[in-house]
């Protein structure tokens, strides 16, 4: 076993700041201070110290034999899996895992299968409420004005929604045949730049939220993330398509909007085209190089009527009542 590591005063804000990005770094936040708060215990106020006073007092404790890590994360896999669903009990297992390696106290091998043994298969459980036209265009209507145009631009774009609200309205380029959204390299989960466009009827729906808005604020939506996840979960539900399973809500979510715009793309344009619209790692490189930017607005031209949710668009593509 490698030497452990000095443990710092602050084992967990110094881990958290070793990430640039915002989102990893919150990912990880949860999943540590989860995991510290289910091995530590709380004060007679049934309050918890800071996560880096408990992770102190945690790591001297694994120092003087008092716990065992093993056990410990064994433990936190059997209690997450009664609370959550497979896919979030492994995503912070995982991360609570990394966390201890980084500080000098990994897994072995062995251990780590006997882990994911006692786990059910980190895939989803639930059902997702089926993608219709329908049901794009009822959640359409439910939603603010403001988070509805997000939501033509996310569903015509394939964009992360982290992305579409970082945007400016100097990215977006009204000059082509289709309105081309330009993503900045620092925005992007892959950190590479590229390119998407918007269907005619996100273009112009974009285009008049912009023209009626009478501020000078720069970024092209004026929500915060959490708003636009707030918004969507009430829009689910008052639209009847939130349910419960297992003791879970599951409704409409954001990143069905990259679902449906891959899944209708590839029914009648190139996937590879479709896949780096959207942002996917493995369609950034040599799959994708072998379209010229003109060759690509052609795949997305001929995909557009499978994008479109409005019923003006029906008509003019028609599509009838798909």
């Amino acid at each position: 076993m490698r030497p452990r590591k000095i443990i710092p005063e602050t084992p967990v804000t110094d881990f958290l700041n070793s990430y640039p990005n915002k989102k990893t770094r919150e990912n990880y936040r949860v999943a540590i201070t989860h995991f510290l708060h289910t091995v530590c215990r709380s004060s007679r106020s049934g309050k918890f110290a800071k996560p880096d006073v408990l992770a102190v007092r945690y790591f001297a404790d694994l120092k003087n034999g008092v716990r065992n890590h093993f056990h410990d994360l064994k433990s936190y896999g059997l209690l997450l899996t009664e609370k959550y669903a497979p896919t979030t009990t492994s995503l912070y297992l995982s991360l609570a895992s990394i966390w201890l390696d980084e500080n000098g106290y990994p897994l072995t091998r062995r251990e780590k299968f006997r882990i994911s043994a006692l786990l059910p298969p980190p895939y989803p459980l639930d059902r997702e409420v089926e993608i219709k036209r329908s049901t794009f265009r009822a959640i359409y209507n439910a939603l603010p004005e403001d988070v509805s145009v997000l939501f033509l631009v996310q569903i015509a774009s394939g964009m992360r929604l982290g992305e579409a609200l970082a945007l400016r309205k100097s990215d977006v380029d009204w000059d082509g045949e289709r309105v081309e959204i330009k993503i900045p390299a620092d925005i992007t989960k892959t950190k590479a730049a590229r390119t998407t466009y918007l269907t005619e009827e996100a273009g112009f729906v974009l285009l008049e939220y912009l023209q009626s808005r009478r501020d000078d604020d720069e970024r092209l939506f004026l929500i915060s993330y959490h708003q636009a996840q707030k918004a969507m979960r009430d829009a689910s539900r008052d639209m009847g398509f939130t349910h419960e399973i297992n003791g879970r809500k599951v409704g409409v979510h954001w990143h069905m909007t990259r679902k449906w715009f891959i899944s209708r793309f590839s029914l009648v344009a190139s996937k590879d085209v479709a896949e780096h619209l959207a942002g996917h790692e493995g369609y950034l490189s040599r799959s994708y190089r072998r379209y010229s930017k003109k060759q690509a607005l052609k795949e997305y031209q001929k995909a557009e009527a499978k994008l479109s949710i409005l019923r003006e668009y029906e008509v003019y593509y028609g599509l009838g009542g798909i």
